[in-house]
């Protein structure tokens, strides 16, 4: 599906429209749909920040595991970074405007920020680190960098993934989120 808002296309794969659709009608309780707007708050603080920093967005393609926003030009180094903490900065100041109204709407925000920053590959925190080392290294130490900090990062987190499906019986999110991330971490190879 395309859609144009301005000079911005929006691309929206079937595969993603298909199960952003599934779990809107499984979720009863609207939990989705608050982790969705924390999402899209997300991406659209990287997009204000490129137009505030001057980056033409070209195209946001929403597609079934992120969200790929394409621009004209490559951002300067300063504007890399403040594109890059755009969308953390969005969801830390969603979450500090509506967590003291509703949790449930305010700690989706702060959740996707806390995690968004963590210095792993395909995160934004792991998109800032490699800009900064980018600075003093060469583009393969930067990487070998990238994957130990990530690594270092996804152990603890995988593990504690499964300490609470054992703990729980039923709560995997953290698992999948491990996973999903460690499966990108090979597939960028």
């Amino acid at each position: 599906m395309k859609l144009r808002i301005g000079k911005i296309d929006f691309l929206i794969g079937y595969e993603a429209a298909a199960a952003m659709t599934a779990v809107l009608l499984l979720d009863r309780e609207n939990r989705i749909v608050c982790c969705f707007s924390a999402a899209i708050l997300h991406e659209l603080g990287h997009v204000l920040m490129m137009l505030l920093c001057g980056v033409r967005v070209r195209t946001v393609k929403l597609r079934l595991f992120d969200i790929l926003i394409e621009a004209d030009k490559a951002p300067t180094l300063r504007a890399d970074i403040l594109i890059t903490l755009g969308g953390v900065t969005a969801n830390f100041l969603f979450a500090l405007l509506l967590c003291p109204f509703s949790l449930k709407m305010g700690l989706p925000h702060l959740a996707l920020g806390v995690f968004n920053i963590l210095p792993v590959i395909s995160l934004d925190g792991g998109h800032l680190l490699s800009i900064l080392l980018a600075k003093r290294l060469s583009p393969r130490r930067v990487d070998i960098v990238l994957h130990i900090t990530t690594f270092i990062i996804l152990l603890p987190l995988m593990t504690a993934g499964i300490y609470m499906l054992f703990q729980s019986g039923y709560n995997y999110s953290l698992l999948l989120i491990s996973l999903y991330l460690i499966a990108v971490l090979f597939l960028k190879k």
